[in-house]
């Protein structure tokens, strides 16, 4: 059975078994991913002492010498990964009804996305944080390993399944900024977003990746759109009303109207961005609410394997 048909028969979601799922039905498609050399390596031998776990006794050493002796290990992994999320109301776009990870809006897919990762920081022994901003930075927790502080990594990202309960707008340089300044040096920011900017300029959004970028070491933006309706303006060709998801005011137009100068506004948006980043060597990586998870793995991988190389 799927993991998409076993949540289905839920009444809630369970985001960290969704996220074992999805990690767990991706290592087949991915065995020649970077999954692979980020295992422990065996350094030496010592004896076992009561009450130590018994995983590690290495049994061939036992069956030779009738002493009991324990692998030791050097870690490879000892990153630090902050997952940041955007979670103002453009986020919620489109509106959903009910949780389907098959048929996500944008903070859904920001949601899991950021579980999968916690996910696998947990498996590589990292050392995990996560933000949370729209109109403030409203939550923080600083990079730590254990199972307690993923727990509660999966419980704040679960948490932003549910409706906003306000409009939230995005001020999101202002939080970068200020998330910027809680981060340690040598870290890898991950970001996920909408690249929306409100009442900001995208110069000043820019600005505060930049920040980000530089006190972090290493940063990934995944920009997140339904690219069918917000870079397409897909829609049925007969009038229809918008509404704002940040100030709620409401625009009656036809579609065919506007569709083409739309679009190129729309490019040059996403354009200014990727240029920028580019420049500042901010990893951009675009995707659509239909976008598999593993590519969201697969990307956040490869770019390890580049930094630990």
């Amino acid at each position: 059975m799927s993991y998409e048909k076993t949540l289905h028969n839920l009444e809630a979601p369970r985001l960290d078994l969704l996220a074992r799922a999805i990690v767990e039905g991706s290592l087949t498609g991915l065995h020649r991913s970077p999954f692979h050399g980020f295992s422990s390596e065996f350094r030496e031998h010592k004896m076992y002492t009561p009450g130590e776990p018994v995983k590690f006794i290495d049994w061939k050493v036992y069956a030779k010498t009738e002493k009991l002796y324990l692998k030791k290990f050097d870690e490879e992994t000892n990153m630090r990964v902050r997952l940041i999320v955007d979670a103002s109301s453009s986020m919620h776009y489109p509106a959903r009804d009910v949780f389907d990870p098959d048929r996500p809006n944008k903070i859904q897919f920001a949601v899991i996305a950021a579980a999968v990762l916690t996910e696998i920081l947990g498996r590589q022994r990292d050392a995990a944080g996560l933000a949370v901003f729209h109109e403030d930075a409203e939550r923080i927790l600083p990079e730590k390993t254990g199972v307690l502080h993923r727990r509660m990594m999966f419980a704040e990202l679960e948490s932003l399944l549910s409706p906003p309960p306000a409009r939230r707008r995005t001020r999101a340089a202002r939080s970068l900024h200020y998330i910027a300044e809680s981060m340690r040096r040598r870290s890898l920011a991950v970001v996920f977003t909408d690249l929306w900017t409100g009442e900001e300029s995208p110069d000043e959004l820019i600005e505060a990746f930049k920040h980000l970028r530089y006190k972090s070491a290493e940063l990934i933006v995944f920009h997140i759109r339904d690219q069918a309706t917000e870079e397409a303006f897909d829609f049925p060709s007969r009038p229809l009303r918008f509404r704002d998801a940040e100030t709620g005011e409401i625009l009656a137009l036809h579609p065919d109207a506007v569709r083409r100068n739309y679009r190129e506004a729309a490019r040059s948006h996403i354009d200014r961005f990727r240029e920028a980043f580019y420049a500042y060597g901010i990893d951009y990586q675009p995707v659509d609410i239909r976008t598999p998870y593993r590519d969201v793995m697969s990307a956040y991988l490869q770019k390890r394997l580049r930094i630990k190389g």
